[in-house]
C-alpha cells in the first residue's frame, strides 16, 4: 500500500498483522433488514432514479453481538461490504471465530511504516494576473490553477458549489478551525460535520496539514491571494488515514467513511489517498493487476459510493517517476474520476501516475494542476505545493460548482459531461488521460443541449476533423467560428437544415464560439489533435 501525499513521494511499506487487525465478512444479511439513510441520501437517490437495495441494509446486529462476546474491539462496521473490522489479542480468538456459522472469510488488516520524512515545497508566490481576462472574484495568485480549466467563467455564472456537499477524506486538517482563509466557512456554517475514524472522535484538526491544504484549493477565500474551486459548498470533513510513523492505514477507515458519507447525504468525496504496492510482503501486497477496478477493498467502496449516486474524485498518485508507476486503488475504479497533475502550462507532471488500470481503461480521467498549485500555510499566507492531492481537490470543487448548474444530473452524467469537455477527448493518452477540462464549456454545452430556445445540434463536440449541424428552424442560414477574443476564423453558408463542415483544417486545437448570423444563438465548441 502507498499514502500517496502530495509530497510524500517516497514510503517503504512492511506487511504485518496490524497489531491483530483484521477484516470479517459475514455470509448475509438474514436479519432484521434496517436501513439508517437520512432524508438528503435518500433524495439523492430519488433525484438519479437509483433503487435502494442490500447494500442499504444494515449489519446484522446479532452477528455482531456473537463477536462482542469475545476478547476483541470492532473497529468499524461495514455494511457494504457486509463486514466488520476488528482488533484482536491472540490468534485462539481468530479461529474460534472463523468457526462460527455466519461468518464466510476473515482477511487481515495491513500496516504501513513511514521511513522519510515528507518534503513541503516553499517558494515566495507572486501575484499574477492575466489583464485579458475579466474576473469577477479576487483570485490573485490561486488564478491560474482555475483558468486553465474554466473555472473562472463558470464562477461568473454565478456558481459556486451553493447547496453541493463535498466530503473530504485526509489524513487530518490542523489549523482549518483557525486559519483567516476558512473564515467564511465557519461565518456560514458550511462545515457541516467531521469524524475522525482514526482514533474514532469528532476532532479532526490535528494529525497532519495535509487536509489543510487540499481544503484550501476548495474551500479557502482569501482575496488577492487564494479562492478555492466552490467557496459556497458545503463541507464534510473526515481523517481516515493516520500519517505518524508505525501507524495502520487502513482501508476500512475509507470504506467507513464512504458509508457514513452516503447516509449523511453528501454529493461529492474527493480523496488525495491511494493504495498501492506493500515492498516486503509481496505474497500480502496490492499489485499492478489489482488495479482492475474490482479487487481491492477501498475501490469495491469507491464504486459502491458511486453506485448511490455520489462523485468520487480520486487522486490518481504520484508514482509516475517510479518503479511502481500505474494508478493506485481506488483511482482504478471503473466509477471513479481519477485525476493526474499537470504543471502550470497543462504540461504532464512527471511524478504524475500513469495509466491504464490493468483491463485497459483510460486513467487518469482528467488532470488539473498539480505542479506549483497555490494552497493554504499554516502562517496564515498562501504557499505552492506539488502532487495530485492538489489537483484532486480542484476538480472536485469545479465539479460541485457544474453539478450546481444542473441537479437532474446523475452523477455518471456529470462526470461523462467533465471528460467530454477535455482538451484531448479523442485521442486519451496514458499520461493525460482524457486531458484538461472545461468546466464552462461543460456547462454551456450541457445547457445548450437542454435549452427550448434554439433547435441546433452541433455533433460531434468537442472534433477533430469536421462536425455537423443539425437544426429544423433555419432552412439558409450562416454562422461563423470566432475565438475566444471574438476574432472571426472561419465562415460558411448553408442551404439546408443540416451541413456537415469539414474545410477546418486550418483551425487549431482549442476552444472557440459558433455564432449563428442574425440570430444571439452562440455555442461553446472544442477541437481537439
Amino acid at each position: 500500500m502507498r499514502l500517496f501525499f502530495c509530497f510524500f513521494l517516497l514510503f517503504s511499506l512492511i506487511h504485518a498483522q496490524s497489531d491483530n487487525n483484521w477484516w470479517i465478512f459475514f455470509n448475509d444479511k438474514d436479519c432484521d433488514q434496517i436501513i439508517n439513510l437520512s432524508d438528503r441520501s435518500i433524495e439523492r437517490r430519488l433525484r438519479q432514479n437509483i433503487m435502494l437495495d442490500q447494500h442499504d441494509v444494515s449489519l446484522c446486529q446479532c452477528y455482531i453481538d456473537s463477536l462482542q462476546k469475545n476478547d476483541l474491539r470492532i473497529r468499524h462496521k461495514l455494511k457494504w461490504l457486509n463486514a466488520v473490522s476488528v482488533s484482536i489479542k491472540s490468534d485462539s480468538v481468530l479461529n474460534k471465530i472463523q468457526k462460527f456459522n455466519f461468518v464466510k472469510r476473515v482477511r487481515p488488516v495491513l500496516k504501513m511504516v513511514k521511513n522519510k520524512n515528507f518534503n513541503i515545497f516553499r517558494k515566495n508566490v507572486s501575484h499574477q494576473f492575466n489583464s485579458q481576462s475579466f474576473q469577477s472574484l479576487p483570485y490573485g495568485a490561486s488564478l491560474n490553477q482555475i483558468q486553465m480549466l474554466g473555472g473562472d467563467a463558470l464562477h461568473d455564472e454565478g456558481f459556486l458549489g451553493g447547496d453541493m456537499i463535498i466530503a473530504v477524506f485526509d489524513a487530518g486538517f490542523i489549523g482549518t478551525d483557525q486559519l483567516p482563509v476558512f473564515a467564511n466557512l465557519w461565518l456560514n456554517n458550511q462545515i457541516l460535520d467531521t469524524y475522525d475514524f482514526v482514533d474514532d472522535d469528532i476532532s479532526v484538526f490535528e494529525g497532519s496539514s495535509h487536509g489543510t491544504m487540499v481544503l484550501s484549493t476548495m474551500a479557502g477565500y482569501m482575496i488577492d491571494s487564494l479562492i478555492g474551486t466552490a467557496p459556497e459548498a458545503d463541507y464534510m470533513l473526515f481523517r481516515t488515514e493516520d500519517s505518524s510513523s508505525e501507524t495502520l492505514i487502513e482501508e476500512d477507515n475509507w470504506a467507513a467513511a464512504a458509508e457514513y458519507a452516503d447516509s449523511a447525504g453528501v454529493d461529492i468525496i474527493n480523496s488525495s489517498l491511494g493504495y498501492t504496492i506493500l515492498y516486503d510482503d509481496l505474497s500480502n501486497s496490492h499489485s499492478y493487476s489489482d488495479m482492475d477496478g474490482n479487487s481491492t477493498i477501498i475501490t469495491n467502496a469507491a464504486d459502491l459510493a458511486a453506485s448511490r449516486g455520489i462523485l468520487v474524485v480520486n487522486s490518481a498518485g504520484n508514482s509516475g517517476n517510479s518503479d511502481w508507476h500505474y494508478i493506485g486503488a481506488p483511482a482504478d475504479g471503473d466509477s471513479v474520476l481519477a485525476v493526474g497533475a499537470v504543471n502550470s502550462l497543462g504540461e504532464i507532471a512527471s511524478f504524475s501516475s500513469r495509466g491504464p488500470s490493468y483491463d485497459g481503461r483510460v486513467k487518469p480521467n482528467v488532470c488539473a494542476q498539480g505542479v506549483s498549485t497555490i494552497v493554504a500555510d499554516l502562517d496564515s499566507t498562501i504557499r505552492v505545493a506539488n502532487g495530485t492531492s492538489f489537483s484532486s481537490p480542484i476538480i472536485a470543487g469545479l465539479s460541485a460548482c457544474l453539478w450546481q448548474s444542473d441537479p437532474t444530473l446523475t452523477n455518471m452524467e456529470l462526470l461523462n459531461l467533465i471528460e467530454s469537455s477535455s482538451h484531448i477527448f479523442f485521442n486519451p493518452n496514458d499520461s493525460l488521460g482524457h486531458g484538461i477540462p472545461n468546466f464552462h464549456m461543460a456547462y454551456l454545452n450541457n445547457a445548450n443541449l437542454n435549452s427550448d430556445d434554439n433547435n441546433f445540434i452541433i455533433y460531434p463536440n468537442p472534433f477533430q476533423d469536421y462536425f455537423s449541424i443539425h437544426n429544423n428552424q433555419y432552412e439558409n442560414f450562416s454562422f461563423e467560428i470566432v475565438n475566444l477574443f471574438g476574432k472571426s476564423i472561419f465562415n460558411q453558408m448553408s442551404s439546408s437544415f443540416n451541413i456537415i463542415v469539414h474545410d477546418i483544417s486550418q483551425i487549431k486545437p482549442g476552444f472557440y464560439w459558433l455564432r449563428v448570423s442574425d440570430t444571439d444563438i452562440v455555442y461553446p465548441i472544442i477541437k481537439v489533435q
